[in-house]
């Protein structure tokens, strides 16, 4: 079965398809979790965002110091678009890998913030 990250530049790069097939996984993420499950370079991963939400294809908001983006819900096709990243999401191991790293436990007890 191929594997999409490693070879699919349906999006213009691999890594560019990788940070959206990731991001329609995860629903909401930030610059820095996507660079590290991805085990990419920051900036390179803020220069696609950039480009991504210049597009409107992705949206960024703050909460405090933290850019967190998703899929876009008003784009034009983000229903087609969000299917279409899961089923590549599906058949590629290595995606779904860095999707399950993502930290999902609540924090400590006590701890500001």
């Amino acid at each position: 079965m191929m594997e999409i990250g490693d070879r699919s530049r349906l999006f213009g790069s691999r890594r560019r398809t990788s940070v959206l097939v990731l991001l329609a996984l995860l629903e909401e993420s930030y610059p820095t979790e996507l660079a590290q499950l991805l085990g990419a370079h920051l900036y390179s991963v803020q220069t696609i965002l950039d480009a991504l939400e210049s597009e409107g294809i992705i949206v960024t908001r703050r909460l405090g110091n933290t850019r967190r983006v998703q899929l876009n819900p008003r784009h034009v096709a983000h229903s087609e678009l969000r299917a279409l990243l899961w089923k590549m999401g599906e058949h590629d191991l290595e995606i779904q890998k860095a999707a399950a790293r993502k930290r999902g436990r609540p924090r400590r007890k006590g701890k500001p913030g």
